[in-house]
């Protein structure tokens, strides 16, 4: 499948002419259909613009586009589309009831969680936030930091083959350090529910 979407992009590009900044013309509008249907891993695009805007002016993007998809989904679920989404993807959610009590818990650390390590789809995890009582505030900076953890690590694996090894090395223990800074903000947030969940565990 992702052979299949790479080789389509490339010839789409070809089509369209389009290389430069001027494949933000298809890298947007693909990365807002990524982010309603999942038909393709978003590590593509991220390479993608890696290599053409360099490591970082390319995660940067790609952060801001994925968060522009998010948002997107999450208006259109939450404002117009819940009775079909509900219908088209109720039984799916059931799938993930667990997180979805996490959300309700945790909100922002769980979509951080969640965003980084993709055992879930993105868009059905903008699609399980519209639908649960997660603020838009807390699904703004859940979803800020998680895109930024996942393109972080993402764009730092993907460009590997770009970049020398001593500035991949470079962007991969920031990346390191931002996890610790996150982890220890998430302890000292949450040290009484993690508590609780520990003693309800052992019951």
């Amino acid at each position: 499948m992702t052979d299949t979407v790479n080789a389509w992009i490339d010839w789409l590009l070809q089509v369209l002419g389009l290389s430069g900044p001027a494949i933000l013309l298809v890298t947007i509008p693909l990365a807002l259909l990524q982010s309603l249907f999942g038909f393709f891993p978003f590590v593509i695009l991220i390479v993608l613009h890696v290599s053409v805007f360099d490591v970082i002016c390319g995660m940067l993007i790609s952060w801001l586009i994925c968060n522009l998809g998010g948002l997107f989904v999450f208006y259109l679920s939450r404002r117009y589309l819940f009775h079909w989404f509900d219908r088209k993807w109720g039984r799916k959610l059931k799938r993930y009831d667990k997180w979805q009590r996490y959300l309700a818990r945790y909100g922002i650390w769980t979509l951080v969680l969640l965003r980084t390590i993709p055992i879930i789809p993105n868009n059905v995890i903008n699609i399980m936030s519209a639908v649960s009582p997660l603020p838009l505030p807390a699904f703004i900076w859940g979803t800020a930091l998680g895109n930024l953890s996942y393109i972080w690590l993402f764009g730092t694996i993907g460009s590997s083959l770009i970049v020398p090894r001593e500035e991949w090395s470079f962007y991969l223990t920031g990346y390191g350090m931002f996890i610790i800074v996150l982890a220890a903000v998430f302890i000292w947030k949450h040290w009484g529910h993690l508590q609780e969940d520990k003693r309800e565990r052992m019951v």
